[in-house]
């Protein structure tokens, strides 16, 4: 009897984690995850290519200082902010159709600009991000990209 119990187990166990594993292979990611993991990626240098892999190759994205037409400029973008940028914590997402707003707080090792609030929305279409806006104080943060420029 309890041989018999122990198969039903094993079989149970088994099936289990074969339904679950297919579950998981449709699992899609929604628009808000997206973004987070696009976010994410820029608290890990080891994960920033996964974030980059998120964004289609004409994502425009606006600041107030710029106005980029391309992944390849944000990336140029990204990796002279990554230099001074030391974290990012999400505060809160909302997700609303093809659009997610983003609130979070910045980190810097620039003196005078160590954190920094700020709001990004983003324009999604078909799993990868088309678009975003970010809106935060860049009244110090005009001075850093002068230099950046030079």
């Amino acid at each position: 009897m309890k041989s018999i119990e122990l198969v039903f187990l094993i079989a149970i166990v088994f099936f289990s984690n074969s339904i679950y594993s297919q579950q998981n292979q449709d699992y899609k990611m929604t628009n808000r995850e997206i973004v987070l993991k696009f976010l994410d990626g820029f608290n890990n240098p080891s994960q920033i290519q996964a974030s980059l892999d998120l964004l289609a190759e004409d994502y425009k994205f606006k600041n107030p200082m710029v106005e980029l037409n391309s992944k390849a400029e944000f990336i140029q973008l990204a990796q002279e902010i990554g230099t001074v940028l030391t974290g990012l914590e999400v505060i809160g997402a909302a997700e609303d159709g093809d659009w997610v707003a983003t609130f979070y707080k910045f980190e810097s090792s620039i003196p005078g600009l160590e954190s920094n609030i700020a709001s990004e929305w983003f324009r999604l279409e078909n799993g990868v991000i088309k678009e975003s806006r970010l809106i935060y104080d860049a009244s110090e943060w005009r001075k850093v990209y002068a230099q950046m420029e030079k």
